[in-house]
């Protein structure tokens, strides 16, 4: 049939078209958008069930060790590591540059990043316990095949996490889980404000703060939010310390952060310092039963994001 205006059987096929193409869009984009939903529900229910290996957690700790001894057996002081990132290759984001590192390692020009080959790092003969350099070392994904670590304390300020409430939530649990847990952070203080019994010792802001102040040993602080007024100023500033051995997390978004990181539903987190990198892949100490089925509702405890 040839078309034209002035036929009625034209204007009724062009009326069908638009009401199949309709349909069609009625159907297909209500699918997709749940199709991407289920994938990263299922995606962070996964992660709950996932038993962290405990074998991962000595590998670290040996590392760590080993770059304590290289450094004691050259007589060096360690500048202290911002972030280190462990594959084949151990590299070191220092805190302060150096150009003169021991062996195994080597620096780049400008004394901001130590490498080593992992293989090299098991040859060096370790010396005494965890070195408490790295209380509050913590891992916070997997980049491709490397693992990321970051001690919270060299963040010099307060680190805030971002996105949706569950997905913050199964990222703050196992940062605290590590503190808790890992070979070399044993003795590390972890104090809560404001967010249960889940979080260390619950305890009330001004008391919170007389122990960042005390700087007694190292330590983890995790608030629900950043307090108000002058309390959270003086956080801030007690964490801006040089040489301080408090690191602190945010549960909720601050202008006073100095780190800031969004957590997602599908199993990664993203920003500006480390980029994109797996956190679903840390698993649990204790992982969620599932035939319980994962909590991802909204704590009355952790704010919404704002």
């Amino acid at each position: 049939m040839t078309w034209s205006f002035l036929t009625p059987e034209s204007h009724l096929l062009v009326t069908m078209s638009v009401v199949v193409l309709l349909a069609t869009l009625a159907l297909v984009v209500p699918t997709i958008v749940a199709l991407r939903r289920r994938t990263s529900t299922d995606a962070l229910a996964w992660a709950d069930q996932v038993r962290r290996d405990p074998a991962a957690a000595w590998a670290v700790d040996r590392v760590l060790r080993a770059v304590d001894a290289s450094c004691a057996a050259a007589n060096v002081l360690f500048p202290g590591a911002v972030r280190i990132t462990i594959g084949t290759t151990v590299r070191i984001d220092v805190a302060s540059p150096t150009i003169a590192p021991p062996a195994p390692w080597t620096a780049t020009p400008d004394g901001r990043t130590w490498s080593a080959p992992t293989w090299a790092l098991q040859a060096v003969p370790l010396a005494g316990g965890a070195p408490v350099e790295f209380a509050t070392v913590v891992s916070f994904g997997t980049d491709r095949d490397d693992t990321v670590l970051v001690d919270l304390r060299r963040v010099g300020g307060i680190l805030a996490l971002r996105g949706e409430p569950a997905a913050r939530e199964a990222l703050l649990v196992r940062l605290v889980e590590q503190v808790q847990t890992a070979p070399w952070a044993v003795g590390t203080t972890v104090l809560g404000v404001g967010t249960g019994t889940r979080a260390g010792t619950a305890v009330s802001v001004r008391d919170a703060i007389a122990a960042v102040t005390a700087d007694a040993t190292p330590g983890l602080l995790v608030v629900s939010r950043v307090p108000s007024g002058e309390d959270g100023r003086e956080l801030a500033r007690l964490l801006e310390r040089p040489g301080g051995r408090w690191a602190c997390i945010a549960v909720a978004p601050h202008p006073l952060a100095r780190w800031t990181i969004e957590a997602r539903r599908d199993g990664t987190h993203v920003s500006d310092v480390l980029g994109t990198l797996q956190w679903a892949g840390l698993g649990r100490s204790v992982p969620v039963d599932p035939a319980a089925g994962a909590d991802t509702t909204q704590r009355d405890d952790v704010p919404a994001e704002a």
